[in-house]
């Protein structure tokens, strides 16, 4: 009993800590379109790119490159002024 008490609750103590691995990659690309709307530098076009590319890996079910990609993105949305 004791166990599964300690279980549950480091479970729903993990969930606020992992929660942006929840949000799919086609919702990421979007926020950083939205973020970078507007903004033509060199970094904001590597974002869309990136974020463009992301989601084209997904669909073809690659989704460790999926998530690389689109951590790439933000990196970049984040150098162009559109971070989070």
């Amino acid at each position: 009993m004791r166990i599964t008490l300690l279980l549950f609750t480091l479970f729903a103590f993990s969930l606020p800590a992992h929660a942006g691995m929840f949000s799919s990659v086609d919702d990421r690309a979007n926020q950083i379109s939205a973020h970078l709307q507007g903004n033509n530098g060199y970094h904001a076009h590597l974002a869309r790119e990136l974020a463009d590319v992301a989601v084209e890996e997904k669909v073809q079910h690659d989704l460790p490159a999926a998530l690389e990609f689109i951590r790439m993105a933000e990196d970049h949305a984040v150098q162009a002024g559109g971070g989070q």
